[in-house]
């Protein structure tokens, strides 16, 4: 892949009085955002794994709060940002949809009201949701251990394992409805 240049990427010169690599524009970037304690969408998409298409959206979506942005209008974050879209996939990963995600977030975000009649029972049915997950997951794990040192109580676990990921597989389907 052939490297690309710009007056940011160039490789100071003596006149300069400093030598050395040249550096990327990546590179540069990431220095003015430490600098400034704040980051683009771009270096926030690229260090909690997202696009910034992604980003934006959870943003619409009210997952994000609303970022300061500079007199051009460029979003800017701070770096706790990461942790708030590695929470809202973290959620996601454990059967929350993108509208609960973010009326989560708005009420967590809000902190000045108690959670709403709905939001309670949001949570509790995820919270047993998870409980049951738990104790699904422990199961297996006891199942696959015992097959794999060959001492399985039970002649074939097979049909106890499938029924135990059939059960996952409907819970997570009713839960994320």
């Amino acid at each position: 892949m052939a490297a690309r240049t710009s007056s940011r990427g160039r490789t100071p010169s003596a006149a300069d009085g400093k030598t050395g690599e040249p550096q990327s524009p990546v590179e540069e970037s990431g220095k003015e955002h430490i600098e400034s304690g704040l980051l683009s969408i771009g270096e926030l998409a690229r260090r909690a794994r997202v696009s910034p298409r992604t980003i934006r959206y959870y943003e619409e979506l009210g997952i994000l709060p609303v970022p300061t942005r500079t007199a051009g209008g460029t979003r800017r974050y701070p770096h706790e940002y990461i942790f708030y879209v590695e929470g809202a996939l973290l959620l996601k990963d454990m059967g929350f949809t993108l509208e609960e995600i973010g009326e989560l977030g708005r009420w967590a975000l809000d902190r000045t009201t108690i959670a709403s009649d709905r939001m309670q029972a949001l949570l509790q049915g995820k919270v047993a949701l998870l409980e049951h997950r738990i104790r699904v997951l422990n199961r297996l794990h006891d199942l696959v251990v015992e097959a794999t040192r060959g001492r399985s109580k039970k002649a074939k676990p097979a049909p106890e394992l499938l029924r135990l990921l059939g059960e996952e597989a409907q819970l997570a389907d009713t839960g994320s409805n």
